[in-house]
Parts: C-alpha cells; sequence; structure tokens
C-alpha cells in the first residue's frame, strides 16, 4: 500500500506531502484544489508499477512508463510541461509503496520546448500491484466511444481513467471462490439495487437485470451503473485484495441511503485489503467515514486542500478523532446560520 506522497512542483501543487495514508483515505476541497490531479497522480505511479511487472514491457525504463501514462492520463494539450507549477522549471512525484520508494521527475530544458525525464526505484520493483480508478463520468453508455477514440484514433478525449477501466471491464468474470470478506461486499452491492450488470459475451454492450427483466444502458439509472462497475471488477478478479482503488466523487448520481452503503462498503474493502483512495464533494461521505473510524477505532487519514495566498494548501487529519474543520461542512454552517437568521426575522416581524 502507499504510505507516503510527495507532489513538488506538479499541478497546483508547489510542495504537497501526505505521509502515514491508511487503508481508506479521504480528500475533499473545493473545485480546482487539486483533488483529482493529487488521485491521478497517484494512479499513474501504481499503474506504472503494475505496468512494470508485464514480460512484455521489462526493457522499457521506469521514467518512459511513467511519461506516458502521465501523457495520457492528463492529457496536457502542451505536453508534460505544462503540469509544471506556474513559475518552476521542473517538478517531481515521490511515493512509498509497500516500503518501496519510487520517484519521477520532469523539467523544462532552458530556451527549449525539450523535456528532460528522471526517475527510479529505491530497490527493486515490488509485484503484483494492481491500480483500479473509477471516474465521476459514467462509462457504460459511452463504453464503444471510450474503446473507438483511444483504440482506432488514439486522440485525446477519454483519458486513461476512461480507457483503463474500460479494459478490465472487458474480463470476463472467474470461475472459483471469492474470498469471504469480497463475497460480502459483492452480495451487499447486488443487493442496492435487487439487480446485476451483464455484459454480453460477443460485444462491449452491457444490460441490467432484474428478476426476468433486462434493460439495456440508457434506460438504465446512473447510480446501479456505478454500482455495476464495482460488482463486476469483484466478479472477474480485477479488485482484490492488494489492489489499490481510486473513485472520484463516488457519491454522484446516488440517494443518500444508497452513499452511506456504498461508504460502508469501501470501508470494508479496506478492512478486506483493498487500499481506498476517494475525492468527495459529500458530508454524507465523510460523516459516514468518521462514524466507521471512531466504530472501528480505524486510522482514516483525511486530508482537506484549501487556496490561501494563491496556493494550494493541505490540512491533514485523521477522522477517528472526529470530524475536523473543512469546506464541506464550513459551507453546511453557513447554510444553517442562513436559515436562522431568516427564522428569526420573521418572528420579529410577527
Amino acid at each position: 500500500m502507499f504510505s507516503h506522497v510527495h507532489l513538488k512542483n506538479c499541478g497546483v501543487f508547489a510542495d504537497f506531502a501526505w505521509s502515514e495514508l491508511g487503508r481508506v483515505n479521504v480528500v475533499v476541497g473545493e473545485n480546482d484544489t487539486g483533488k483529482t490531479h493529487l488521485l491521478k497522480a497517484l494512479y499513474v505511479i501504481a499503474k506504472s508499477l503494475e505496468a512494470e511487472q508485464l514480460p512484455s514491457l521489462e526493457e522499457t525504463s521506469w521514467r518512459s512508463l511513467v511519461a506516458s501514462k502521465m501523457r495520457w492520463t492528463f492529457q496536457p494539450r502542451g505536453g508534460l510541461g505544462t503540469l509544471i507549477h506556474h513559475g518552476a522549471r521542473s517538478a517531481r512525484i515521490e511515493t512509498t509503496f509497500s516500503g518501496t520508494g519510487h520517484f519521477f521527475s520532469w523539467g523544462r530544458v532552458p530556451n527549449r520546448k525539450a523535456i528532460v525525464l528522471g526517475g527510479g526505484h529505491d530497490s527493486l520493483p515490488l509485484r503484483d500491484i494492481s491500480a483500479i480508478f473509477i471516474p465521476p463520468k459514467e462509462i457504460l453508455t459511452t463504453f464503444s466511444a471510450i474503446a473507438v477514440t483511444r483504440e482506432r484514433l488514439e486522440i485525446f478525449g477519454f483519458d486513461d481513467t476512461y480507457y483503463d477501466l474500460i479494459k478490465l471491464l472487458r474480463v470476463p468474470p472467474t470461475q472459483g471462490q471469492i474470498g469471504p470478506d469480497l463475497s460480502d461486499v459483492l452480495a451487499a452491492l447486488r443487493d442496492l439495487f435487487d439487480g446485476k450488470i451483464v455484459k454480453s459475451q460477443s460485444s462491449d454492450e452491457f444490460t441490467f437485470e432484474r428478476g426476468k427483466r433486462s434493460y439495456g444502458m440508457p434506460q438504465t439509472a446512473d447510480g446501479i451503473k456505478k454500482i455495476g462497475i464495482l460488482t463486476t471488477l469483484i466478479e472477474n478478479r480485477s479488485l482484490v485484495p492488494g489492489s489499490v482503488l481510486f473513485l472520484d466523487e463516488p457519491e454522484t448520481n446516488l440517494h443518500p441511503r444508497a452513499i452511506r452503503i456504498l461508504v460502508r462498503l469501501l470501508f470494508q474493502l479496506g478492512q478486506a485489503g483493498v487500499q481506498v483512495f476517494l475525492a468527495t464533494h459529500s458530508y454524507l461521505v465523510i460523516k459516514q467515514l468518521q462514524i466507521l473510524a471512531q466504530k472501528h477505532d480505524e486510522t482514516v487519514p483525511f486530508c482537506s486542500l484549501m487556496r490561501e495566498d494563491g496556493q494550494v494548501k493541505p490540512m491533514l487529519r485523521d477522522l477517528r478523532h472526529g470530524m475536523p474543520s473543512n469546506p464541506i461542512v464550513d459551507e453546511s454552517i453557513r447554510m444553517y446560520r442562513e436559515e436562522l437568521e431568516l427564522e428569526l426575522g420573521q418572528r420579529d416581524e410577527a
């Protein structure tokens, strides 16, 4: 699992460090404070480590793997140089994964548009690493469009978080017993909407089956499709203990009750050996995680990203110790006060 990340002059971050990462980690912040950027940076490292395991890529250097993954994950129109923090000449991503340090750096060559790359490991790369990123937009309806954009046209549009995910969803369910912890999660996910997502054996088409009835993806609620992605990944053994799962706004298109259930299941995945990183705008998500952290006496690292003096700075806490001040709670309090003032004003008029 990741235990540390340090971004230096990377995107919106001039200098960001987060240590003592846990099984479930949550990031909040207003728009354009770097939540998705942080998740993608970690995903790039994890997915590059996964690619390095492939026999066909044994001769490919680490920095080349990461550079390619950076390009297709962030899709910078002006090249990797545009991902360097404003005013800096170089950027660096450092992580520690299961005790092994990994870094990737890139910088502008003076008076040239070229980029110089650097990167490596503290020791030999690890094995059996898998990473999954579930973006906020649903993908089952646009599955074929994503495939065509990347496999035939090879153009920017759908980044690697989408393309990597459809490749995983193409894997057929495997035979054999799923571990008891993941089996419980799988059953609960199916029960959430009393049905399941099924992929055609002959095409990239999916249907939602409930009882004896089947529904195409355009007729299926987006919340059901999001849950269906998780069930499919467990069924085909893409999501297993040891995986790193990234979720960007998992609450999108879900009812509050479904959000709370999903968060409990994500916490259960963490207990089963999956490391989870999620970015959210939802009070329900962070409150449910706080309740679970305190109930189970489990560390849940919490990162609140805020802009101060033109810079994005983190406030780091542990939800096991309670709900810290953050933009989501602050906005909820402001709305409560506005309602209270309105009510008091109406009483005075009466």
